[in-house]
């Protein structure tokens, strides 16, 4: 890559129809139609379910770690599974309530997850609707 001193940053033309300062959260959207903007809100909401996916992946593989520690230890526990009579009480309660928690934390994403997906399908439905309608009238006219 060759470096031209008389080029400066930021002075290339726009590549989109959006205004605005590339880094604000808050661009002008008026110039977008309204099936560039569904297919804006789509890509943005199916960026955020790909990243909580990620996320989510990893705390599986992560409880997952978990599950081959408990089962590398469950030789410590008897045939019916009761732990040594010298384990304390508040190890055994705090465990089940971490186990408890982290059930309860992979509902909450599960439902979110489900959220984001019914409104990405409809905003996916819709647009491609609009795109059907407007190649049913291209084709119309020729």
């Amino acid at each position: 890559m060759t470096d031209n001193p008389e080029s400066k940053p930021g002075t290339r033309p726009r590549l989109g129809p959006i205004d605005g300062d590339p880094v604000t959260s808050h661009p002008n959207l008026s110039k977008l139609s309204k099936q560039q903007q569904a297919l804006r809100l789509a890509v943005i909401q199916e960026f955020k379910a790909k990243k909580v996916k990620k996320y989510v992946e990893k705390q599986v593989q992560y409880i997952n770690a978990n599950s081959r520690i408990a089962e590398g230890i469950k030789f410590l526990f008897d045939e019916e599974g009761r732990p040594p009579p010298n384990m304390p009480m508040e190890d055994i309660v705090a465990e089940r309530q971490h186990i408890e928690y982290e059930i309860k934390w992979f509902e909450a994403i599960l439902d979110e997850l489900r959220n984001r997906l019914v409104r990405v399908k409809e905003i996916e439905e819709h647009a491609l609707d609009l795109l059907a309608e407007r190649f049913a009238r291209e084709h119309k006219d020729e």
